[in-house]
This record gives C-alpha cells, structure tokens and sequence, in this order.
C-alpha cells in the first residue's frame, strides 16, 4: 500500500501550516480536503512518496534544509501531474516558507510563499486556501520586510476574496493585519478603522478582539494619545491574561507587554516599563526557546533602550548584542542581516558607545547605515522605498552629528577616514530607489514574453489613466493598474536576486580613483537644517559643516526663485546683486580644495538639486568658465562599474514642433535643432505627426543618442509628463527599457518635480536615468526659444569633438559665454541645462558628405555639358 495515503506525520505538517502568522489561529481540525490524497496511475508512487518524505523533513527538521531550500526540493525526481500530487506540492511549498520564516529568513520566505502563490494560480489549484495560507502570511512577510504598498494589495485582495462569500470567520485577522500596514505607512485613522471592521465580527471580549485592541494601543500611543493606549492596552493584557497562555495567544500576550512598557516609559514610569518587558522576554524565552527569534529580538531591543535611559551602557550593549545573535545562525557576517529590527539594534550599539566616546561608535553608526541599505534592497514598492529612505535620514542625520564632532575634534593626521565614513553614509543614504528600478530595468533584457506583455499592459493603463477625466473611470483605472502592477512584481521573482551588503573598501577605491582626475563634493542637509560638505580630491577627503542659522541665511530657495524662475527679469534688473548673492552661495556651498580638478562632480541634497552650481561665482567668474560641472543622485550609481563601455553612435532625433489644437504653443527653436543635426550627423529624424510616443519609445532601444525636443510639463500640480502625440507620464516611462547611452531632452524644467527626503527630484531626468541610461542632460526652468538651438548646435560639435558629454555641455556653456552679447550672458538663458549620470564616452557618427559632392560633380558635369554644346553651337 506504499504511497496509497500520506503518512500521520504529512497530515499533521497540513496542519501545522495552520500557525502561519500573528494574525492566524491554530484550527481545531484538519482540513478535510487535504485527508483526501490518493494515487493516480499518472503520478508514480516514487514521486508521491518523495513527496510525503520532504513533507516530514518539512515538519520535523526544518534545520535540515532551511540553509538550502532549493537543493532540497531539487531532490523531488519529478514534478506531480495529478491534482493531488500538486497539492502536495503546493503544501510543501508553503511548509519550506513557513520554516524559513521562523527561522528569521524572511527573504527565503517571501521567495518561497511567491512561488506557492504563482504555481496555485497556474495550476488552478483552489486547494490550499488562498486567503488562509497564502495571502495571511506572505501579507505579514511583506509587511515585516518592509513593502508595505505589496502587503496592502494582498490583505485587500484577500479581504474582497471574503466578502463574496458567506464565510467572514478569517476576517477579524485579516483586517488586524492590514491595521498593521496602515500603522507602518503611518495612516492612524485607516488603522483604526480596519480595527473597528474586524470588531464588527468578533465578541468584545475574544482574543482576537484583544489582538485589535492591542493594535488601536499602538496607534494612540504613536499619536501621543496616552489615556487612549493605556485604556485599549490595559484592555488587551486583562483579556489576554485570562486565556490558556500557549501559542499564539502567548505571542500576542508578550506583545501587549512590550506596548505596555513602551508606555509606561512615556508615563515617566521606567521601573514598571523595565519590569514589562523583563516579563516579556521571560515568557518568549520559557515557551519559545528555539523559535520566535524575530519577536524576542524586538523584547531585547527595547530593553537595550530603557537600559540606556537609566544610563546603563554596558546593559544595552548587552540587550543590543543579544539581539543582533538572536539572528545570527543565518548570516556569515555578525553585521549585516535584511531586518529593520537588526538595523536598530545596531543603531542601539552605536549609540551606547557615544557616551564613552569611542571610535567604535563610528563603526556602529556606519554599520547600521550599511544594514538599511542592505535591507531595503528587498523592497520594490516605490512609495515603501520613499518612506524607508526618509526613515534611514533619521539614523544618518545622528550619524552625522557624531561623526563631525569626531572630525573637529581629531588631529589633521586622523580625519582622512572619519571624513571617508561621512562620505561613505551619505552616498549610501541616497538614491536607493533610484538603484532599484536601475536593477529592475536590467533584469527586463531577460523578460519572459508574458512579463513583456505586462509591461507593454501596464503603460497601456497608466496612459489610458492620464488621459481620463472621469473620476470613476479613473479609479477603475487606478485598481486595475494596482492589480497588474503586484502580479507584474510577482513575475520578477525580485527574492531570487542575491543581495549582497554594500561594500565601504570598494567604493573608496573607485571614489579615490575618480579623484585624481575629477573633484566630488557630496552634500546632506540634516532634520535639523545643518549642511554637511564632504570633498574628496587627489585621494584627500575633507569635511565641512554649515549651521542651520547660516543655511537659513543665505535664503538658498529665494535665490532660486527669484532668478530662475518664468523670466530672466531678475538678473537684468540688477546684476550686481545678483552676483554678490551668487559668490556668498559659492564661498558657502562650494568649499573647492585647492588642488581641485577642473571636472566637479556634485551630488546635491534637499532644496541644493535646484541650484545651478555653475551659475554662481567665484572669483569674480561663473564657475561654469572655470570648472565643468555635472551631478549625480548618489555616487554609488558613478561607482558601480569601473569602466563604461565607449560608444560610436548616431542620433535619434524625436521633435514636435506645432501643437495644433492644444493648449500649448507652438515651439519655434524645433526646426533649428532638427534641421543642425539631420546636416551634421547620421541622424534618425522622427518630426511633428512621426514624432509619436511609440517612435519615442522605439528610440530608447535603438542605442544611439535620443534627442526629444518637444513640451514637457511640471507645473507641481501633476507628475511631470512629456507632450508628443499622447502625454508620456513617469507611471508610463516606469514600464519602459531603454539602450540609449544619452539622452538630450531639449523641453521645459525636465529636472524638475516633487523633492523627495534622500531621493532627491521625481523628475523625468531621475526616469530616464532609472532606465539605466547613463546620462541625461535636462532642464531644471523654462528654456529659451533663440538660446537652445545655440546650447544644441555648441553641445552636439563639442561632443563629437572630446566624446564626454559632461565635458561638452561645459564647452558649451563658455562658447556661449563669450559669442553672445552681454545682456544674454544672464544664467537664466544658458545655466537651465545640465547634466545628470555617469562618465561616458560617446562619439558621433557624422553625416556623409558622399551626395553632397556626387551632387555637386554632376551639377558641374551638367554645366560643363551645356556650355559645350552652346559653345559648338
């Protein structure tokens, strides 16, 4: 009877799969569904109790496989072709992801839970349970790694499951889970809701009832409403302590403890708060001695804190390092683990060293930086990548305060590395969104024809969606582009990619060599409003810092505003005062050593993305005469490779030039531009009704130098869009690959939209870039109808000629300088364009002159032909 029925042990893995996450309850019974596994002749008996075999090991001995999850499944000599044999298959699945996940491997788990999810789908499968064992814990998973806008989708998409049909038992978890979500994303009044609509289903005083309760606590206790947390929290801990304490209820009951110190902290009562939370780890130590590590992970933590709060260093040394061993088994290095909890409590140990003063404190904080980096690499929601960026400028913001104290405080002979470390954190601060979609493009050039098909869906959509008015329609839209942007994520297999922690000694290697020919400064404005400055030329570093009073005194966006606004007025009004403000700003924000290169690389911070660096003045002179000037987002992004390839290229040229029928006038420097480059280069030309959005986006893929002239808009009441024959939002270039090594984007302020806390400008020039194109040269206000066709015709013989498109729009701008009268030397006309991206060498390939001169010779043959015969005549 060998493989007629699964083992006793295989049925009670079924229901082991029970205990899945916080939210889910330990079923009375098992599945019947899942007792009715039988042979059919298609399924070997082989596979079958291969299946059962791994299905024990799964339950049993987790410690055998949880290191090489795909090895082991690799062991199934064939995949089932029976309905019960996928089954089994699927519970297997889900049990690997489980064991994962209780064992701290919440990237294996994610991975592993992906995979169930995607093989029940293909297969059809309505067994196991979508909602139970899938949606409940791979929504906890995201929400624990941090993708908070995935773990949204999934607890929705579950809940509406619910609701169509009769059976709402799980949804009282469900909406405890998505409260959770909502409490992460940091929207109080949705989390208080969901909690209210799980209430809805649940007997006042239940346990799960006490669960929400619990989630309502840590919503007032974050909005500082101290009589509400202690009402719902002394709430929870009374139902909760009159339960049979075990398992999940056990977990929820140590997790009311930890609220409840958390208070009694604020209430100014550390005694009591430091006697919750002992109770707390007690009991997840006594009842969950090889388990749970995540949850008493965060007990350790905060016990760390209240130690540091009765000025207890080497306790909270203690409690911090517990808790980073409590994750240790699953990494080789003993600083660098994916979890936000691991971050902290490096935070936490970086923070005990700074009251003795100790250089390992430098180490602490850089290492804690490192981690949320490494950490964030696991999120592919944009807006969970925004909020955790804003996050870590917190943890930076620290860092920095420190670091800079060390730095004023140390022998010249000893600052080189602390000015190294500040550098190192900064960079690694910013721009990591911008890192992922660059990844994420990459990974598109191995695209399935479905993934394709997604994508092509996806802008299909978002375009669909920027063209609708109806606000119905629109929201219709806006679900349904949700829902196919998550399946499209999940078909990326994103936890399938080895995440490696950054690497501090490669980077200064790369940044060191980039110094000896080219100056860098890095700049990061604190929560405080203090600037720091790191420079880094001939392999020497420098740190400068510049107080929040002095910043506010310089009036950095008033500048802006006043002289690079809608008209040039400001300038010509008075240079002089311009040109004095334009030197304070230079002698604060531009700290050039004097070994400086001519080459400047700048990665900006805050309201610094809108300065036109190269408009200021030093020594009497624009910097744009006497440095090339160009930026970057992060110079992780400038690191990333030793060398970039060398390209010979032509040009695309996409120009629309009237727009007849719209509410945008026509733009008359078009002609100019297209008519230089179809002359002087092998150019593409695709011109007014050609110039198409998908001829634009055939060009992106063709690897030569795109040129767009055309209206682009960002007027701050929208996302910026470009404005061809459909408009081309940034939802919209999200979906797209690109080839092209440069992009030229001759069109109003497209380097400007929303500012965004460590990743700088939402703009169509950070879009293009996360396309993997290597440089953009865009424009930050409205462009000058007589000067662009001068920058494009200066821009475009400069690049042909030195091949560096940085170098050759500073070219430009001094060719412009000195051949256009004074009045026109006004930064507002020339100091709009710059350019964004890594160093790459482009060289152009030129119009052949063959036609010309076959044109010319048979001109002069007709000529010549004619004069002989009237001259015999």
């Amino acid at each position: 009877m060998l493989g007629l029925f699964p083992s006793v042990t295989y049925l009670l893995l079924i229901g082991f799969m029970l205990m899945s996450c916080v939210a889910c309850r330990q079923p009375d019974s098992i599945p019947e569904e899942a007792l009715q596994v039988a042979v059919d002749t298609t399924d070997t008996s082989l596979v079958l109790l291969k299946l059962e075999e791994l299905g024990n090991i799964a339950y049993d001995h987790p410690e055998q496989f949880i290191h090489r999850p795909d090895s082991f499944l690799q062991l199934l000599p064939a995949m089932p072709t029976t309905l019960e044999g996928k089954e089994m298959y699927a519970w297997l699945l889900l049990n690997v992801g489980y064991a994962l996940r209780e064992h701290g491997n919440l990237q294996e788990s994610a991975r592993y839970y992906e995979q169930a999810m995607d093989y029940c789908q293909a297969e059809q499968l309505t067994e196991p349970d979508f909602v139970l064992y899938i949606a409940k814990p791979l929504g906890n998973l995201y929400t624990q790694i941090g993708d908070l806008q995935k773990a949204l989708h999934i607890h929705q998409q579950a809940i509406s499951r619910i609701n169509k049909t009769s059976n709402t038992v799980d949804l009282p978890a469900l909406y405890g889970n998505l409260a959770i979500v909502y409490e992460q994303i940091g929207q109080p009044d949705s989390l208080l809701q969901a909690c209210r609509s799980g209430l809805a289903y649940l007997a006042p005083e239940s346990t799960q009832a006490a669960l929400l309760y619990n989630n309502m606590a840590r919503c007032y206790y974050g909005q500082g409403a101290i009589d509400s947390t202690a009402y719902y929290n002394r709430r929870a801990i009374d139902i909760f302590s009159q339960r049979d304490l075990r398992g999940d209820t056990l977990v929820w009951y140590a997790s009311a403890l930890h609220q409840r110190s958390l208070l009694e902290l604020q209430q100014q009562w550390p005694e009591r708060a430091l006697r919750s939370i002992n109770q707390a780890i007690s009991l997840a130590e006594q009842h969950f001695p090889t388990s749970k590590q995540r949850d008493k992970a965060k007990y350790y933590y905060a016990r760390g804190n209240l130690q540091l709060f009765f000025r207890q260093p080497q306790a909270a040394q203690r409690d911090f390092k517990k808790t980073l061993s409590l994750f240790a088994p699953l990494t080789e290095s003993a600083h660098n683990f994916p979890d936000y909890t691991f971050t902290e409590a490096l935070w936490g140990l970086a923070r005990t060293h700074t009251v003795q003063q100790s250089d390992s404190a430098d180490y602490y904080y850089a290492k804690a930086v490192e981690n949320a980096y490494y950490t964030q690499q696991l999120i592919v929601s944009s807006e969970s990548q925004y909020q955790n960026s804003a996050w870590s400028r917190q943890l930076l913001s620290e860092a920095m305060a420190y670091l800079w104290q060390s730095y004023s405080s140390a022998p010249a002979a000893r600052r080189q590395p602390i000015a190294e470390t500040m550098l190192w954190i900064t960079e690694l601060s910013k721009g990591r969104q911008l890192l992922q979609e660059i990844n994420r493009t990459a990974q598109w050039a191995q695209d399935s024809t479905d993934q394709s098909l997604h994508r092509h869906q996806l802008q299909h959509l978002y375009q669909t969606l920027a063209a609708e008015t109806d606000a119905t329609t629109k929201q219709q839209l806006t679900a349904a582009a949700e829902q196919l942007a998550f399946q499209f994520q999940l078909s990326e297999n994103h936890f399938a990619q080895q995440f490696t922690p950054p690497d501090f000694t490669s980077f200064m290697k790369r940044m060191r060599s980039i110094s000896d020919s080219i100056t860098t400064l890095s700049y990061f404005i604190d929560g405080s409003g203090n600037g720091y400055i790191l420079s880094l030329a001939s392999e020497h570093a420098t740190a400068h810092q510049l107080s929040s009073t002095a910043i506010k005194a310089l009036q950095v966006p008033e500048f802006i505003s006043t002289y690079f606004g809608a008209t040039p007025d400001a300038y010509d009004n008075n240079p002089d005062r311009y040109r004095e403000r334009a030197t304070q700003l230079a002698n604060a924000w531009l700290p050039i050593p004097e070994k400086a290169k001519e080459r400047l690389i700048l990665s900006p911070d805050g309201i610094l993305h809108a300065l036109p660096f190269d408009a200021l003045i030093a020594g009497n002179r624009f910097i744009a005469e006497t440095h090339a000037v160009n930026y970057t987002y992060t110079f992780l992004l400038n690191t990333a490779t030793a060398q970039l390839p060398t390209y010979n290229a032509s040009v695309t040229l996409v120009a629309k030039q009237h727009y007849p029928g719209e509410d945008l006038r026509d733009l008359f420097y078009v002609k100019a531009e297209a008519d230089y480059l179809a002359d002087h280069f092998t150019t593409t030309a695709y011109r007014d009704k050609a110039a198409t959005d998908d001829a634009f986006f055939a060009s992106l893929m063709e690897g030569s130098v795109v040129h767009l002239s055309a209206h682009a808009v960002a007027d701050g009441q929208t996302a910026p869009y470009i404005v061809l024959n459909q408009r081309i939002t940034l939802d919209k270039l999200k979906y797209s690959a690109a080839k092209t090594p440069l992009i030229f984007l001759s069109a109003c302020q497209t380097a400007t939209g929303q500012l965004l806390p460590g990743e700088g400008v939402e703009s169509l020039n950070k879009a293009f870039l996360s396309k993997g194109i290597s440089g953009v040269v865009a424009a930050h206000w409205p462009v000058d109808d007589e000067t662009m066709p001068v920058m494009t015709r200066f821009f475009y013989e400069y690049l042909s000629q030195t091949g560096s498109p940085p170098h050759a729009l500073a070219l430009a701008k001094r060719a412009y300088l000195t051949s256009e009268k004074r009045a026109a030397q006004n930064p507002w006309y020339w100091a709009s364009l710059n350019y964004t991206g890594m160093d790459t060498q482009i060289y152009l390939t030129k119009k052949s002159n063959t036609l010309a001169w076959t044109a010319v010779l048979l001109v002069l043959v007709f000529v010549g032909g004619i004069w002989r015969l009237a001259r015999h005549r």
